[in-house]
């Protein structure tokens, strides 16, 4: 028997409560003042509201808790204070544009690049097109991971019709379609054009057999658009099969055929995504959490935003962002399922990025990850816990808790939970009571203030910048077409036409 097993039998088995003391001299724990800047920042496990201790290590955290229960109040606010206090970026969703109103200010007067995309008022919005970043990629050399990104883009808007039919067919021919026209458009269109107005025009008004036909013959033989061009048009013969296909393609694009004011903020982008691990950045997702129709803006961005830094990372020379990057992703679970959410958890670390993801209960994320959610709770170190009604949460804190030995009155030894599920349900909102599973500590029962309650100067939210809503530049395929059919032009996706056309469009 090892000296190390004889440690563990010598020890008392039971679960107990961290001392404070314990959690202050964890290798993770940096202490703050948070009127001050600071070389660390995280989520604050233990605070009076001037000086606070954060766990500044790269590991995510899971912050549990009902609606109302003051996750925001408690943890969100003051962590993006807290966070620009150290000088590191985040992105964060923010729901009722609660946290821009109580932290831009703060992160302005930092010096920090503040951007806002605000999908509640639309002329106070920066502005961003979801369909530039696989455009570059594609025109730099980069198709695999340009495809990758359309994917994605195309399964997040395709996501809600597959949840409500038990027939996934017509899912699966309208994406083919959507990615066979979205290929063409992004081969040929030039940037000022590359845009998702544009696009939906030319998917809505080029979705006939004879239309699809020729399109398909501008493609190259062989390569992912042909043979997604092809895999529709074997559909053509019926006319009532093909017009199903592409409704069900046109209707993942619903949300820009009927506001143009949207479709116009989504035309160009005036903010660099790539440069949020290099410079201080601090970026709002305002989306109203009483309408979901464009919850799904949230997860492409998400996606697209780690997937540049993770580029940026990989071409640095120490692999990783010079800048740290924390996604605080409010109303986790009620956002579509962003694409390899559980390896982008497990990838985030080595390249500086870490996440907080706060969430009303288990069941919601299994309900959206399935398998995936267990991979998504494993990979986060730092679980919180406020409130719930769910059973099935109840029972894991309480069972990840431990149970404590105890000895009656007689002498007889029993155990039971050092916390049941019973006074899980109890603890005290108006003492910020929180019960915090770190790293590999003991749990922690910590009293937290609300951001009413810190130190921190108050500022006045940072004024809007008044977006001008730009004017969109038209795209038409008709003379890429014509081109390509008098044979004065290669067909697309060959490297003749690569060739060709370099010095015609714009990348």
């Amino acid at each position: 028997m090892t000296a190390n097993s004889l440690k563990f039998m010598s020890r008392n088995s039971g679960a107990r409560w961290a001392d404070p003391q314990e959690i202050k001299e964890s290798s993770a724990i940096k202490q703050i003042n948070v009127v001050r800047d600071c070389d660390g920042c995280g989520i604050p496990i233990i605070s009076d509201g001037r000086t606070a201790y954060v766990d500044d290590s790269d590991t995510h955290s899971l912050i549990f808790g009902s609606t109302g229960s003051k996750k925001t109040r408690l943890f969100g606010m003051p962590m993006l204070n807290i966070i620009t206090q150290a000088g590191e970026s985040f992105i964060t969703t923010d729901p009722k544009g609660e946290l821009y109103e109580k932290t831009s200010g703060h992160a302005a007067a930092k010096g920090y690049n503040v951007i806002a995309l605000n999908f509640r008022d639309l002329t106070k919005s920066s502005l961003w097109n979801p369909l530039m970043l696989p455009y570059e990629m594609h025109h730099s050399g980069k198709e695999d991971d340009a495809m990758a990104l359309i994917n994605d883009f195309l399964g997040t808007l395709a996501e809600p019709q597959r949840r409500n039919t038990k027939d996934p067919y017509w899912i699966d021919m309208g994406m083919s379609m959507a990615l066979a026209y979205m290929l063409f458009f992004i081969e040929s269109a030039t940037k000022n054009e590359a845009n998702l107005s544009n696009f939906v025009s030319f998917l809505v008004g080029n979705s006939q057999p004879a239309q699809t036909d020729v399109l398909a013959g501008c493609t190259e033989e062989g390569s992912i658009a042909n043979i997604n061009f092809k895999q529709v048009l074997t559909n053509k013969e019926s006319e009532k099969t093909f017009a199903c296909v592409a409704s069900t393609a046109s209707a993942m694009f619903a949300p820009f055929m009927i506001r143009k004011s949207l479709c116009q903020l989504l035309s160009k982008s005036d903010f660099d995504i790539r440069t949020v691990g290099k410079e201080k950045t601090a970026i709002y997702i305002i989306v109203p959490d009483e309408k979901t129709a464009l919850h799904f803006l949230i997860s492409v961005f998400v996606k697209q935003v780690y997937e540049a830094l993770i580029h940026e990372a990989q071409i640095g020379k120490e692999k990783k962002l010079p800048v740290r990057v924390n996604f605080i992703l409010d109303e986790f679970c009620n956002i579509p399922t962003i694409p390899d959410m559980p390896a982008m958890v497990s990838a985030a670390r080595s390249r500086n990025m870490r996440f907080f993801l706060m969430t009303q209960g288990m069941y919601q994320m299994e309900q959206k990850y399935g398998k995936d959610a267990e991979t998504i709770k494993g990979n986060c170190d730092n679980w919180v816990f406020l409130t719930s009604r769910e059973h099935g949460l109840l029972q894991e804190i309480s069972n990840l808790c431990g149970e404590t030995v105890l000895r009656d009155i007689s002498g007889n030894v029993y155990s039971r939970p050092l916390i049941s599920i019973s006074e899980l349900q109890r603890l005290r909102k108006e003492k910020g009571e929180a019960l915090i599973l770190h790293g590999r500590q003991y749990p922690f029962m910590a009293e937290l203030p609300d951001i009413d309650d810190y130190a921190f100067k108050k500022y006045p939210p940072m004024p809007s910048r008044g977006t001008r809503l730009p004017e969109i530049n038209v795209y038409n395929p008709n003379p890429v077409v014509d081109d390509i059919k008098k044979g004065k032009r290669p067909i697309l996706f060959s490297t003749d036409y690569k060739r060709q056309v370099s010095d015609i469009f714009d990348w």
